[in-house]
């Protein structure tokens, strides 16, 4: 079996930390331009090949075919732009929808692009955004609802009972008793 070696330091050692130079880095970045480079021509290549094999395809087929091809391409193209449309449609209704709940148009469009995917995470997000804005708008509308305090005079045993006394006066037609 292979000898197991200890890469740990030890305590008070300080383990020797790699230096990078800028000439190691520009050397990394000319070879990932290259690489680059070399992937882009393939993949031009690549596309020439197919556009001359799809000319060399058609060349050969009958006029039939030909025509059946071009009918299926454009169905297929019908067909992506109705399922495009269809998405749309259910977006807007979505957004529509959330917008008539009190959602912000942001979130409201957020949250309805994420129930057109399926992305039931992000449209609990969306729904504990609302929830939260709704809570704090009550916060603040229950704040700005609260009567202010009196700087008068809380009422006394005295006063109260006054009240209460002129109460049954006004009530019999009687004129109420001074304090």
């Amino acid at each position: 079996m292979a000898e197991n070696t200890n890469t740990e330091t030890k305590q008070g050692e300080q383990a020797a930390e790699p230096t990078v130079t800028v000439d190691d880095l520009a050397k990394k970045i000319k070879e990932l331009e290259t690489q680059l480079a070399k992937q882009k021509k393939a993949t031009d290549n690549a596309s020439s090949d197919a556009a001359d094999w799809k000319k060399k395809f058609y060349a050969t087929q009958s006029e039939a075919d030909q025509a059946e091809a071009k009918r299926k391409e454009a169905e297929e193209a019908l067909r992506k732009e109705n399922e495009a449309l269809k998405r749309d449609k259910v977006i807007g209704a979505y957004s529509n929808r959330a917008l008539s709940l009190g959602y912000d148009a942001d979130l409201a469009a957020l949250t309805a692009e994420a129930m057109a995917n399926g992305d039931m995470s992000a449209v609990f997000d969306g729904i504990g955004q609302f929830i939260e804005t709704v809570k704090s708008k009550a916060v603040t509308e229950a704040y700005a609802k609260q009567p202010t305090l009196s700087t008068g005079t809380p009422p006394s045993t005295s006063t109260v009972t006054n009240d209460e006394e002129n109460k049954y006066r006004k009530w019999m037609g009687l004129p109420p008793k001074r304090n």
